[in-house]
């Protein structure tokens, strides 16, 4: 199954059993793999605590709630999320561009795969209009930009890649 990131932001994080942890603040992308690594997690509190998340521990992922196992699985140790942040960034907001440095717009929200947290396809929103980009294309993510090959710029490449993409 594929769901938006946008639509897991501010999610609850939950036990099986129920109980509430938490609410996802942040999605944390692996740029090496293009996957959705884990997600910085808000914690229930009086005081602003965050804990982290990896996408592993990670049981069920639904438009109402990320579920979890057991409170354990949340990481109150933040250094390797902050390690993945400082490489790869937040990802959504960032600028797109093709190899040959072409501005797309940026990056307005991703699709990805529930179980493996595969990203599918990449949102861009520039002031003229909305692409989505097949995985397939990107070439690399840094903090502050994406970079997607030439192609994604020829004029017949939005309907080669609605026709490639898959389907929810």
């Amino acid at each position: 199954m594929l769901i938006e990131l946008s639509e897991v932001l501010s999610d609850d994080v939950v036990t099986a059993e129920g109980k509430k942890l938490g609410v996802i603040d942040r999605a944390l992308v692996d740029g090496r793999t293009g996957r959705v690594a884990g997600f910085q997690v808000s914690l229930n509190g009086v005081i602003k605590r965050f804990a982290g998340l990896n996408y592993v521990d990670v049981l069920e992922v639904n438009r109402h709630s990320v579920i979890v196992d057991q409170p354990s699985s949340l990481s109150k140790n933040l250094k390797d999320f902050d390690i993945v942040y400082k490489n790869f960034g937040s990802v959504v907001g960032v600028a797109a561009k093709t190899e040959s440095g072409r501005g797309l717009g940026k990056v307005s929200d991703l699709l990805f795969e529930i179980e493996s947290g595969l990203i599918v396809r990449f949102y861009l929103r520039n002031l003229l209009a909305e692409r989505i980009i097949p995985r397939e294309y990107m070439v690399s993510i840094t903090p502050k930009q994406i970079v997607f090959r030439d192609i994604v710029d020829q004029p017949i490449f939005d309907s080669i890649a609605a026709q490639a993409a898959p389907t929810n």
